[in-house]
């Protein structure tokens, strides 16, 4: 199967990571799976994996998900760019600020429809 684009899914709650994994193959993206954000940026900057939008969560054990976006924006390493879609119950307006200032591309709500963040992810890499 030829897919669209690869998506890497950073999110503590394997409930949230299965769910996600299932929606976007179905849509003929190829879902990659961490389940926290040490294990996503140890993949994200393997030379190995082409990741084309990251979709991580904040509330997480070990490292948040703002750290691991200030890791990830903050390195000298082209994959500083990829596109970055917070997915996160942190609904306060500070929250929403911190996320958008460090640098993600568009910060989501949960509870979410996969529709609006389908939308989301097709406006960023297609």
């Amino acid at each position: 199967m030829k897919y669209k684009k690869t998506i890497l899914i950073i999110d503590d709650m394997k409930q949230i990571r299965d769910i996600l994994w299932f929606s976007f193959k179905q849509e003929g993206y190829k879902p990659i799976l961490a389940e926290n954000g040490q294990k996503g940026i140890e993949y994200l900057f393997d030379r190995e994996n082409a990741i084309d939008l990251v979709i991580l969560d904040v509330m997480m054990p070990k490292m948040d998900g703002f750290e691991v976006l200030e890791k990830i924006r903050t390195s000298n390493d082209p994959v500083s760019k990829t596109p970055i879609i917070m997915l996160t119950a942190k609904a306060q307006k500070e929250d929403v600020i911190k996320g958008l200032s460090k640098g993600a591309s568009d910060y989501v709500l949960k509870p979410y429809k996969f529709a609006d963040l389908l939308a989301k992810v097709q406006a960023l890499i297609g």
